[in-house]
Formats: C-alpha cells, sequence, structure tokens
C-alpha cells in the first residue's frame, strides 16, 4: 500500500501509513493491563534485543503504553515537523520522535502533550528532551523522553514523517508497534507481531508457573547445573 508523499527528501512527509490490524494491537494492550510489564516479555520473545537504549525512559513511574508507530525525525533543536505530525496522527498511535541524538533541547512540552491527549494519542516516544514536566506527570499522560530541558525548540524545519527513524538506537518504522512500561521501550516489527503474540502469553505462563514453584519452596531455578555441564563447568 502506498500513500502520498509530499516533499523532497530530507523535508518530507506521507499523509499516512498502514497500521497493524486492530485485534492485534488490542492483544498486546490487553495482557499489557493484566501485567503491566509487558516489555520483558516481548523482548524475549525477539532475541533479547529489541528495546530501545536505557536513556529512552518513562517521564513517571507507572506509565505505559501500546500501539502502532506514527514517526518523526528532526533536527535535535526544532520540532517543525513534530507540530505537522500532530495533523496527521490518528487516535490510538504512539507519536515516535527521533531528535538527532542531542539532547539539549526540549521538542515538546505541555502545550503539544495537551493536543496529542485531546487527539487521542497513546503515548509519545522522544529520542529528545521533553519540558514542563510536572504538568506531564500530572496528567499520566505517557511519554517516554531522553530527558529535561527547559530550552525550547525553533520552527524552522528540515524533517521527515513516516518514513524509517533511528529512536533509542533502533531503526523503527511506521507501523510498528511501541511496547513501553517501566522498563523502557520495545519495537515490535509490525510483520513478527501476529506470530509473537502466542509466544509472550507461553512466557508468561511459564513464568506464572515459576512464581508458583518459588512459593512452594523450588528457590532455585532448576536445570542451572545441566547447563554448566554442557558447558563444561561440572
Amino acid at each position: 500500500m502506498s500513500f502520498q508523499e509530499i516533499g523532497k527528501p530530507g523535508f518530507r512527509y506521507k499523509v499516512d501509513f498502514e497500521r497493524p490490524a486492530e485485534e492485534i494491537i488490542r492483544s498486546y494492550r490487553t495482557v499489557m493491563e493484566k501485567t503491566g510489564c509487558l516489555t520483558g516479555n516481548v523482548g524475549d520473545c525477539l532475541g533479547r534485543g529489541a528495546a530501545m537504549n536505557s536513556c529512552i525512559g518513562s517521564l513517571a513511574s507507572g506509565m505505559k503504553v501500546v500501539g502502532p508507530a506514527l514517526t518523526v525525525k528532526v533536527p535535535p533543536c526544532d520540532n517543525l515537523m513534530i507540530h505537522k505530525a500532530m495533523t496527521l496522527i490518528k487516535p490510538g498511535d504512539v507519536l515516535v520522535v527521533d531528535g538527532g541524538g542531542n539532547h539539549s533541547w526540549a521538542l515538546m512540552g505541555f502545550l503539544m502533550i495537551s493536543t496529542a491527549i485531546k487527539i487521542g494519542v497513546a503515548g509519545i516516544v522522544i529520542d529528545g528532551c521533553v519540558r514542563d514536566a510536572q504538568e506531564i506527570r500530572k496528567s499520566g499522560f505517557p511519554v517516554f523522553s531522553a530527558g529535561l530541558s527547559p530550552n525550547g525548540p525553533f520552527k524552522e524545519g528540515p524533517g521527515e514523517i513516516n518514513y524509517p527513524v533511528n529512536c533509542g538506537g533502533l531503526i523503527v518504522n511506521p507501523g510498528d508497534i511501541i511496547v513501553a512500561d517501566d522498563d523502557g521501550v520495545v519495537v515490535l516489527k509490525k510483520e513478527y507481531a501476529a506470530a509473537t503474540i502466542a509466544e509472550v502469553n507461553k512466557v508468561i505462563e511459564r513464568e506464572e508457573k515459576r512464581l508458583d514453584e518459588i512459593a512452594s519452596g523450588m528457590v532455585i531455578r532448576p536445570g542451572i547445573d545441566e547447563i554448566l555441564a554442557k558447558k563444561g563447568i561440572l
């Protein structure tokens, strides 16, 4: 599926992107609501390397989000194309911003967060800083950022919307599913989403079984000595 492109490389946007099926998104949101800490389980099913750099974290404890990524790339001190993205984003989307790796400016503040809340955006992940932290935390809206800065951004451009971006050391494509909680941010490629949910549920079942074993007195995980023996340690 192709979407209209406006502009030229470096300063352009696509008017929309292909989202995963709503039932797939809903299945992950349901598990997140049940567990409250889904990133580790999803990451374990994706080769244990699907999490963004740990510098990208929640602005307050308890923030969590699941949704398809609308991607934006901007210079480190400019948010013009983030404002444009707000005219394209749809309820339930996660705004994912590549701020160029310099964390000296805030690219968003509470005014833009208020806009996102009004639209119905699911959350924001930004490889850059935000400001107005107290107001954002009070709102409860999920924001995952690289930090805080009172320095405000300019509105000159350039930038790109709905193209692949680098956020927190990972490539994020439009429509990839973002899973974020207190542990960090995981990127689930949309082509793996349908098959991965079954594996995630299996991981959760195994962990629940292990918790029952610990509660019953089996405090040492079974099989450790066998692993060591295969490695020639025992």
